[in-house]
């Protein structure tokens, strides 16, 4: 079978960078080109992975015939960029989040429906394998009746360091912050509860910092239909009160809280980790440092995973939406999907300008 084609557009990017590594695994594809405006950057991506470069996307549609494009672009302008690539008929893998406004996201949505084109949610937390097995254990009653989640985002270098995404990410006033805040990472555990519980958010209160302005600590609390509460508590404008030795090992790359990228395995002073709380029992889930943790009556224990370290989660959410173009199937993680989390993040901001409790 010939190997489907791929664009990278917004190519020049940390987080584009994660794909064409990640991509390197996968058998089915070729990414053939990329498209940045940075010709600087253009330069390096085409030296470094051997891809024709263009700085204008449009001009990679009308050139190369690709079946795949990926967005990596601001997500202030993934509606602008995501409706052209549809007027060529491509399917579009696009990063979180879906877009900046539920306008643009159900814009978004609708055009690839009008063009008969698949669009693949870049929900790459829900390839993790810590967090594969967490759903897993969640679904087959191994954690009991599930009664609340739990993650806190808590670090940086203190408020005159902060490291905002900028206006070129979010537009200066609306929702936005910084990499590890509510709107660019938060989404992601809002979007991995969505999945595991196989429920509906019911009401969401909370707070999200404003891209331009004075940053403050951010939190979210969703009451989904079932019963079960998820609090997203994060604050990048301190400084982590983790002692050295509360760190662990990861065999892949991260984040950290201050939006600093490695691709490389090495030792996490202030790991990214969720609590999950159940009647029979909780796990504590560290996501990229592929490793799971199983607390009940008189037990701890390691939970055994087979281990594909990031960026192996990439690649897995790419060989997924080969499998739905080949096969002509839904995306696993479709556009709805960020649709559906992008809604609950806003409502947190709803909750803040109005000071109430927002009822979905």
């Amino acid at each position: 079978m010939a190997k489907l084609k791929v664009g990278i557009i917004g190519a020049g990017g940390g987080v584009a960078a994660v794909h064409f590594q990640a991509y390197l695994e996968v058998d089915s594809i070729e990414v053939v080109a990329g498209a940045e405006l940075n010709e600087v950057a253009l330069e390096e991506v085409t030296t470094k992975w051997g891809v024709r470069g263009y700085t204008d996307f449009e001009e990679m549609l009308k050139t190369e015939q690709l079946d795949i494009v990926c967005i990596c672009v601001p997500a202030r302008y993934h509606r602008h960029v995501a409706e052209k690539v549809a007027d060529y008929k491509v399917h579009i893998l696009i990063e979180k989040p879906l877009a900046t406004s539920l306008e643009d996201g159900q814009a978004i949505v609708d055009k690839c429906h009008a063009q008969g084109i698949k669009l693949y949610y870049g929900a790459s937390y829900r390839m993790l394998t810590a967090n594969i097995k967490a759903r897993e254990m969640i679904q087959n009653g191994e954690l009991g009746e599930i009664s609340m989640a739990l993650e806190t985002v808590i670090g940086g270098d203190g408020l005159e360091n902060y490291n905002e995404c900028g206006p070129h990410h979010y537009e200066p006033g609306t929702p936005g912050g910084c990499g590890m805040g509510i709107v660019d990472h938060g989404i992601h555990l809002i979007d991995l509860f969505c999945w595991f519980l196989d429920s509906e958010v019911d009401t969401v209160f909370g707070r999200g910092n404003i891209s331009g302005e004075i940053p403050a600590s951010e939190h979210v609390t969703a009451t989904f239909t079932n019963g079960v509460v998820v609090h997203l508590i994060a604050n990048t404008i301190s400084f982590s009160a983790q002692l050295p030795s509360e760190g662990i090992f990861r065999w892949g790359g991260s984040w950290d809280p201050d939006g600093k990228l490695s691709l490389e395995p090495g030792w996490a002073d202030n790991p990214a980790s969720f609590q999950i709380h159940g009647s029979k029992g909780a796990l504590s889930v560290y996501p990229y440092a592929e490793q799971l943790i199983y607390f009940a009556k008189d037990t701890v224990k390691p939970v055994r995973l087979e281990q594909r370290p990031m960026p192996g989660n990439f690649a897995m959410q790419m060989e997924s939406f080969v499998d739905s173009i080949i096969n002509d199937r839904k995306p696993a993680v479709a556009g709805e999907d960020g649709l559906k989390a992008l809604k609950i993040i806003l409502a947190a901001y709803e909750s803040a300008k109005t000071q109430q409790l927002i009822k979905l």
